[in-house]
């Protein structure tokens, strides 16, 4: 494979790839993400971007023969991945691949799941294109981790697409030279900007969902015989050398080296809050402190935490910004209304950063007592943090994660996830209907045709 391109070595491996060939813990691991996004798509349903999301495709991509998840109403494909695409992101539940800070499972489940639907496809032929979805999107957030955010750049909209692409190309069992070709178009529908990181609107929630309709479209083209470059990668003119701003310290070899041997997939974490994955385990030392101590906002003069210097200027700053979220988006970027909320509601899950929590006197009065330093023992493969609590008695409360549940060091189990899953549908299922949907989930390799699973999910 020396001689071929990273996108021919990639689309080979991801033609060839079968559940046969992959360890059983890669495969059990693949089935808890699939069960974790049906969850979190089910409890976003109801929002209003959502709506607005699908009134906003069908203008544009108006048909039918496919389906959003959950949803009664027959679609286009493309509006239904489009749509599935920002259920997954909207409430900021989706999983993390910690290192390389994308959110990997969500593009690839975004276009698998109505095309299984519309096609009959088994549940291990679903298995397989998400995963190789989620390890190649992985790979790419390895080639220069962290640097996209400094960069502008929203990690899971530009490499989401190239992961759907070969989700969908897996799923629709294309050829290598195919799949290759459409990772080659599929360069040049990379986009995402972090603008909405500044004022919380709402683009940076639509990104998985462009990410998603770009993959279906580079697989069409590639189908109907439109060639793609096969340097789309490591070329003069690719995708690295032509988004990052200088080309030194390009870790390309991340994307082949042991794939199909050594797997990215099963450093994936799921979430245990509804924010962004670096200010977790914060939320869970301010809970921790809280249900210890018994602490009131009136008793706290300041609450410092202890956060890597990398997150400053996305969670951090501005700090007025931060203490004041514009949006309910806004707020899940902000570790200065998270830690607040955290303390003064005690919990934080889907019904987390409402609205009347922006607003709250004495949510808005503790996060102007929260501040931040650097939190240097965390490192980049890992997600830790430490709280500390200042009371007006003089007393100071300390709690540190090392490892937030979730992650590799500390996995949430599959009662765990199962857990999640129960809360996140609880609006949304009945409780024998959420029961089945997961049995059915985690036995996902033993059904011949997964349509039913979903189809049930639209009555």
């Amino acid at each position: 494979m020396s001689d071929m391109s990273i996108s021919e070595q990639i689309a080979t491996w991801a033609a060839e790839l079968s559940l046969d060939r992959v360890p059983a813990a890669v495969v059990e691991s693949t089935k808890l993400r699939i069960l974790d996004l049906v969850g979190v798509m089910l409890a976003a349903q109801p929002l209003e971007l959502v709506a607005a999301a699908k009134r906003a495709s069908r203008a544009t991509d108006g048909g039918t023969g496919s389906a959003i998840l959950g949803d009664p109403e027959e679609v286009s494909p493309l509006t239904a991945a489009f749509v599935n695409g920002v259920l997954t992101a909207t409430l900021e539940f989706d999983d993390t691949h910690i290192e390389s800070f994308v959110h990997p499972t969500a593009p690839a489940v975004a276009v698998a799941f109505p095309e299984c639907t519309r096609e009959h496809r088994s549940g291990r032929s679903l298995i397989e294109a998400v995963l190789v979805g989620i390890e190649l999107t992985c790979r790419l957030g390895l080639v220069t981790p962290v640097r996209l955010h400094t960069l502008g750049f929203h990690p899971t909209a530009v490499f989401g697409v190239f992961g759907a692409a070969a989700a969908l190309a897996k799923l629709r069992g294309l050829s290598a030279p195919v799949i290759a070709d459409a990772l080659g178009a599929a360069g040049s529908l990379s986009a995402g900007l972090n603008a909405s990181f500044e004022d919380g609107t709402s683009t940076k929630m639509l990104h998985v969902g462009m990410a998603a309709t770009g993959g279906m479209r580079a697989v069409d083209l590639a189908t109907a015989g439109i060639s793609g470059p096969r340097p789309v990668f490591e070329g003069r003119f690719g995708w690295f050398r032509s988004h990052v701003q200088g080309r030194d310290g390009l870790r390309l070899s991340r994307l082949t080296d042991g794939l199909g041997e050594s797997w990215e997939a099963l450093k994936v974490a799921s979430k245990v809050y509804p924010c962004a994955f670096t200010m977790m385990p914060h939320i869970e030392a301010a809970l921790t402190l809280r249900a210890t101590h018994g602490i009131r906002p009136e008793e706290v003069e300041e609450v410092i935490c202890h956060i890597g210097q990398r997150s400053f200027a996305t969670m951090c700053e501005p700090v007025a910004d931060k203490r004041r979220p514009a949006t309910t988006w806004h707020g899940r970027i902000s570790l200065q209304h998270t830690v607040a909320e955290a303390l003064v509601r005690g919990r934080m899950d889907k019904d987390a950063y409402a609205t009347e929590s922006l607003r709250d006197p004495v949510i808005n009065a503790l996060a102007d007592r929260v501040t931040y330093l650097d939190d240097p023992d965390t490192e980049p493969t890992r997600s830790g943090g430490t709280v500390r609590v200042r009371l007006r008695d003089g007393r100071e409360l300390s709690h540190r994660i090392d490892d937030m549940r979730g992650t590799p060091r500390n996995p949430m189990s599959a009662d765990d996830i199962v857990a999640k899953f129960r809360a996140n549908t609880r609006d949304a299922l009945s409780p024998a209907a959420a029961e089945a949907t997961a049995e059915a989930l985690l036995r996902l390799d033993q059904l011949d045709d997964v349509a039913p699973v979903f189809e049930a999910l639209r009555r």
